[in-house]
């Protein structure tokens, strides 16, 4: 059996490591902090708040990835904010982005009506190209040979 190393416990690498182990491989994962987890550990920033201190949306982990390890099972328990993004745009004026299109759309309002009605059409286009590249994601790349 071949052995693999792993540098870095990030969530990254404990993907890789998962996906290895159950493939049957003896997987070494090496770590110099001592929580793993990387940019998806949950922390508390401030005493009695918690929230993962760096990766900034979990629509980026694979609904695949989700199901193959199980994470429900293991604990995974998405919390969807009311507001996806706020930009603070001045010391008075902001810019919020929320879950729902309706109240994103009367946000987006207060700049551009134009730009409002025309983003329905816009969250479209992006949902389509977000499911073309999570599949995509998923394939293994071309194999390289040199001289080709």
């Amino acid at each position: 059996m071949k052995d693999f190393l792993i540098v870095g416990g990030g969530h990254n690498g404990l993907v890789c490591a998962c996906y290895l182990a159950k493939a049957g491989k003896k997987v070494t994962i090496l770590e110099r902090r001592t929580i793993v987890g990387g940019a998806a550990v949950t922390e508390e920033f401030h005493p009695g708040f918690r929230n993962s201190v760096a990766s900034y949306t979990v629509s980026l982990l694979n609904p695949k990835i989700i199901e193959d390890l199980h994470l429900r099972e293991h604990g995974l328990d998405i919390k969807l904010r009311p507001q996806s993004n706020f930009f603070p745009l001045t010391d008075s004026e902001s810019l919020s982005f929320h879950n729902n299109l309706a109240d994103t759309q009367t946000e987006v309002a207060r700049f551009s009506e134009r730009d409002a009605a025309t983003l329905p059409d816009f969250y479209a286009m992006l949902e389509t190209v977000a499911d073309i590249l999570r599949e995509e994601l998923l394939r293994s790349p071309p194999t390289w040979v040199a001289g080709l």
